[in-house]
C-alpha cells in the first residue's frame, strides 16, 4: 500500500475478492440440480406416452398433428418448469426445445435409448429430486 502523497506501486495490484465455489449446483428449491427437471422429465414422457398411444385407433391418418400438438404441450410446459426452477430464459427455452422434439417425434420414446437419457437427465431413476 502507498502513503497518502506518495507514488503508487507499479508492482502492486488491486485486491481481488474471490468466492467459495459451491460444492454441487442447486436449483431455486434447494434440490440437487439436473439437465431437467424432474417434473420436465415426467412431463416429456407422459405427453410422448399419451399422444402416441392414440396412433392405433385411428390409423395413424392423425399423427402429424399429435406430432405438432405434443410439441407445442412439451415446449410451453417444460418451459415454464425450467424456468420457475431458475434457468436463464436461453437455457429454459433450449431444454423445451429438446424436451418438446423427444414428445414431437412419431413414435413413442419411453422405452427407447431416448426415454433412457431424458429419465437420466432428470434424476428420475434414483429419485434425487426429492427433498
Amino acid at each position: 500500500m502507498t502513503a497518502a502523497g506518495a507514488a503508487p506501486d507499479p508492482e502492486e495490484k488491486p485486491a481481488e475478492i474471490v468466492r467459495e465455489a459451491p460444492a454441487e449446483a442447486r436449483s431455486v428449491s434447494g434440490r440437487k440440480r439436473t439437465f431437467f427437471h424432474p417434473y420436465s422429465g415426467l412431463v416429456i414422457l407422459a405427453v410422448d406416452w399419451l399422444a402416441f398411444g392414440l396412433d392405433l385407433p385411428t390409423e395413424f391418418l392423425i399423427t402429424p398433428v399429435v406430432s405438432l400438438i405434443a410439441f407445442a404441450v412439451t415446449f410451453w410446459a417444460v418451459a415454464k418448469i425450467q424456468l420457475g426452477d431458475g434457468d436463464a430464459p436461453r437455457s429454459a427455452y433450449l431444454k423445451a426445445f429438446l424436451g418438446a422434439a423427444a414428445a414431437g417425434v412419431p413414435f413413442p420414446v419411453t422405452g427407447t435409448i431416448m426415454g433412457t437419457a431424458i429419465l437420466l437427465l432428470s434424476g428420475l431413476p434414483a429419485g434425487r429430486w426429492r427433498r
